[in-house]
């Protein structure tokens, strides 16, 4: 397949993808611009780079130009970037492979007459067996500048630039890749309900939360634990299949009249007959997704389960909405880092987190701080939501990334500095997946050919379906 134009931006607007600094330097057409005063430092983080992909970057510089420019991948701690110096007419690639002096690769180049060129870095898929490195291809006004191979870096990448010096006006940014199949942004809400342990109470409240969805587009919903039940193991409302099966037709029908639904997500007991087990039939605690026609997508059972008469699902949950790579754990599950972790490390950007674990107490501060940490371990956006409040979603990066919370999280709530009692509620937001890598399991794969093989077992036996 052909590479494509996945992204073409001259930065102005500011374009998806890229971060770029309040007071930029500019043109006076809107062309980032680096002076002898201020230097340009423009960063991608956005812009999601495969194996196989191509970045090119069109600049324009001055006639007596001393200036010097960075340009490659960045992220998850790794780069692999080209330098060059328009004085010295050199250029080098340095990578953060630590094992071997940097650069990596070193040569002079010519410039063709004119003042405006193209840099373009080519990273294609290098040697390894379940690992694979990276060779790296320069060019420089369509000649080919500098080659190196059999780089240890990540496969997916952001981009970085960086230009100082008399002037180095930036044109156009452009990246060809083969498209993903990934959309470019997924919009995900949580509709936090209370843990009541009325069918006919829940069901109503699930169906005023899908009104409030598809008014606003939302196209996920995620609903807390055992939403249309409560969660109460030994009471009768958990214990007796015909209402619940009899309220979820009623949901699955309202989904289907409803005009914009979203893929919705429902906890609930289900039972099964399971060879070997010495009970007729198995209670599980699921969440079951929905498409919004209203048919049952796939059923997860929570994986590793403490409720009284509720046994393990002992497989990982994983789906797709529209594209968008999702895994989901249940409660108690998130004591257990590899059920997100092995997903992630194999393609998921989306985590959610069903929940009915109590209820959320303390400040908004000490609340904000434990949301904020939630991506820690995975380079993934995350959706927790609590029938006992405390719901939140977040992204991947390391700061600063709490997108939506439920309202008695806010600081607008009358209860502010402290969180309020839990309360019916949507939250959402657009999320932009480019921006979500998995950096952190990725790098535990690729730490050997033996520990990705070990990885890739461990994967396959617990049900992963992505590889």
């Amino acid at each position: 397949m052909r590479r494509k134009i996945l992204a073409s931006t001259r930065f102005q607007p500011p374009p998806p993808g890229w971060d770029l600094p309040s007071d930029l330097p500019s043109t006076s057409k809107g062309h980032p611009l680096a002076t002898p005063e201020r230097p340009l430092a423009l960063q991608g983080p956005g812009v999601h780079t495969r194996n196989g992909d191509v970045i090119e970057l069109h600049f324009t510089l001055s006639k007596s130009d001393r200036s010097s420019l960075r340009f490659g991948f960045s992220g998850g701690m790794e780069s692999a970037v080209a330098s060059l110096d328009f004085r010295q007419k050199k250029i080098s690639l340095s990578t953060s492979e630590w094992t071997r002096p940097q650069p990596v690769a070193t040569a002079t180049f010519k410039m063709k007459k004119g003042k405006t060129h193209a840099l373009r870095i080519e990273k294609t898929e290098g040697k390894g067996t379940l690992i694979k490195n990276a060779d790296v291809r320069i060019f420089l006004d369509d000649e080919l500048v500098l080659a190196a191979d059999n780089l240890d870096i990540l496969p997916e990448m952001g981009v970085t630039l960086n230009a100082d010096g008399t002037r180095l006006q930036i044109d156009r940014f452009v990246h060809r890749g083969i498209p993903s199949g990934i959309p470019d942004r997924l919009h995900v809400g949580g509709w936090q309900m209370l843990n009541k342990d009325s069918i006919e109470e829940n069901l109503a409240s699930l169906c005023r939360g899908l009104k409030a969805a598809a008014a606003k587009g939302v196209q996920l919903l995620v609903t807390p634990e055992t939403s249309l039940t409560g969660l109460f193991p030994t009471d009768p409302v958990t214990q007796q299949p015909r209402p619940i099966a009899a309220a979820e037709k009623k949901l699955r029908q309202f989904l289907r009249d409803l005009d914009r639904a979203p893929y919705l997500v429902v906890g609930l007991p289900v039972w099964e007959r399971i060879p070997g087990h010495r009970r007729q039939q198995t209670r599980y605690n699921v969440s079951r997704l929905y498409d919004p026609d209203g048919e049952i997508a796939s059923t997860h059972a929570k994986i590793h389960s403490c409720e009284s008469e509720f046994w393990h699902g002992y497989k990982l949950q994983e789906f797709d909405i529209y594209g968008a790579p999702v895994c989901m754990h249940i409660c108690h599950d998130g004591r257990y880092p590899e059920l997100w972790a092995l997903p992630v490390m194999f393609g998921a950007r989306l985590i959610l987190h069903p929940s009915n674990g109590g209820l959320a107490q303390g400040s908004v501060d000490a609340f904000e701080a434990g949301a904020n940490r939630s991506t820690s371990t995975s380079h993934a956006f995350y959706l927790h939501i609590n029938g006992g409040g405390g719901s939140y979603l977040t992204g991947p990066q390391k700061f600063n990334n709490l997108l939506a919370v439920s309202d008695e999280c806010r600081r607008s709530a009358s209860t502010f500095p402290m969180v309020g009692p839990p309360r019916e509620c949507l939250f959402d937001a657009s999320i932009p997946l480019g921006n979500a890598y998995g950096y952190w399991p990725v790098r535990s794969y690729r730490a050997s050919e033996t520990v990705a093989a070990a990885y890739v077992e461990l994967y396959r036996s617990l049900g992963g379906q992505r590889i």
